[in-house]
């Protein structure tokens, strides 16, 4: 693995731990399917706090519009970003590893407001 591949994280993994650090194990979901969802609901917040990437067949990740991330669909458990106007899917998304933390950490501010508010 080179040098900038390690820089990268799929977004499903970012958004599994970003879930893992968020959510309690009373709150997880209890299935594959509700699982899915909530992956899709942390990657679509995590993509708008943070640079999304797509990376085909080992070419060097490109940065996705966010102005148009911000209007996609995300689907099998962050896997997929369906972004209006576009016949197919992207996959092979990415964000940076750097990037991770401090978004979960905003994420966490983020939740903790609307559930006191």
């Amino acid at each position: 693995m080179s040098q900038e591949e390690e820089q990268f994280l799929p977004l499903s993994v970012a958004a599994a731990i970003a879930y893992g650090s968020l959510i309690s194990a009373a709150d997880a979901a209890a299935d594959s399917v509700r699982l899915e969802a909530h992956l899709d609901y942390i990657a679509g917040e995590l993509a708008s706090i943070l640079p999304l990437f797509s990376q085909i067949d080992g070419a060097a990740p490109r940065i996705l519009p966010p102005e148009r991330v911000v209007h996609g669909k995300f689907s099998q458990g962050a896997q997929v970003l369906q972004l209006p106007g576009e016949r197919e899917p992207l996959s092979g998304l990415r964000v940076r590893h750097a990037d991770l933390p401090p978004a979960i950490e905003q994420l966490r501010q983020r939740l903790s407001g609307s559930r006191s508010g």
